[in-house]
């Protein structure tokens, strides 16, 4: 059942609130460790299919590729900002907590009602913390409005502008600390890394099955369009008279016959999988992504460009993609347990 799961876990953990999976340690992000290296590579043939242990020198192959998986997972979770401090006084002393927020109500909704942040500080474990942090992620919207501008001493009205708003706030899997948070989003991303590779190996196996049959049905329709005499298969042979010739049967056959030549036969299918798995590793950047974007933006979420009277911040935030698909701003944030409010209008 798991190979036929399409969206990955990491994704999930970036749209809902989810537990971490079991935890990967390394001794340090850019250059990780022997031992957690090893570590990782166990991880991965488990995750994808342990028979990959049967290719002669696996662990030996599989290293390269998964130090440079973990060092570039390293390095790019490293740089998502924070930790911010967010609260009521932060909205106003701090414009990107403004950016993020409309008002700070929708703020302390977001937070005093989060029941990752109600569970963590209800944790007889955590009594004694007085904050935790937190990955907050959030959609980034860019629509065009009609608004005002202020360009010396003239107002000019209806002119065409661009608003930045983020939406459908999450707040994810708190910690104690800035490490343990960044420690959980890297080993989100590495199980999302081999899921990634996984769905990729069962692509290659249902796409193998899929030639076996269309050559099973192939020479099928040849076996009876070539069938001599009259009986049932010529029969057969002439209610098939309207589609292809024997010639476009054979042309699909050798097709398809042609495209199995180049897959591995099942002696070497392992050795197949495994040099995958190596390439998928070994390119990371293809999996997931961290795209800065700056803007100068008002209070009202506007962004400003030109000489203008108006005041603006030079705001920049990281936007996370994943494997094409998905789009979300990160960024860890810091909230004080007294800060801890549901307001009514908000539940």
């Amino acid at each position: 059942m798991r190979s036929i799961v399409v969206i990955t876990r990491l994704i999930r953990f970036l749209a809902y609130p989810v537990a971490f999976g079991r935890r990967v340690e390394r001794d340090a992000a850019v250059h990780p460790g022997k031992a957690a290296v090893e570590e990782a590579v166990e991880k991965v043939v488990d995750g994808i299919d342990p028979r990959l242990r049967l290719v002669p020198g696996y662990k030996r192959k599989l290293r390269g590729e998964v130090a440079a998986a973990l060092a570039h997972i390293g390095n790019l979770v490293d740089q998502v900002p924070g930790p911010v401090d967010v609260s009521r006084g932060a909205f106003v002393r701090d414009p990107h907590v403004r950016a993020f927020f409309a008002t700070p109500d929708e703020l302390q909704g977001t937070f005093g009602c989060s029941s990752e942040l109600q569970s963590f500080f209800a944790d007889l474990q955590n009594s004694e913390e007085d904050e935790c942090c937190a990955l907050m992620c959030a959609d980034k919207e860019e629509k065009s409005v009609l608004g005002t501008e202020l360009t010396g001493d003239t107002v000019r009205r209806d002119v065409m502008q661009t608003a930045i708003n983020f939406l459908d706030h999450k707040v994810l899997s708190p910690a104690a600390s800035d490490k343990d948070v960044r420690d959980g989003i890297k080993d989100c991303i590495f199980d999302g890394l081999i899921t990634h590779a996984l769905r990729h190996i069962y692509g290659i196996k249902v796409h193998r099955q899929d030639l076996e049959d269309q050559r099973r049905i192939l020479q099928s329709r040849l076996r009876a369009r070539q069938a001599q005499g009259n009986g049932l298969s010529a029969l057969l042979a002439e209610a098939d008279e309207e589609d292809e010739q024997s010639e476009d049967i054979q042309a699909q056959l050798a097709e398809a016959e042609r495209k199995l030549d180049r897959l591995p036969g099942s002696e070497q299918v392992l050795s197949f999988y495994l040099d995958e798995v190596r390439k998928i590793f070994g390119r990371p950047e293809d999996f997931i992504r961290l795209n800065v974007a700056c803007f100068r933006l008002n209070d009202m979420g506007i962004i400003v460009e030109g000489d203008t009277a108006q005041t603006a911040n030079t705001l920049c935030f990281s936007e996370l993609e994943i494997a094409d698909v998905m789009k979300r701003v990160v960024t860890v944030v810091r909230y004080a347990r007294n800060e801890m409010h549901c307001p009514r209008n908000s539940i």
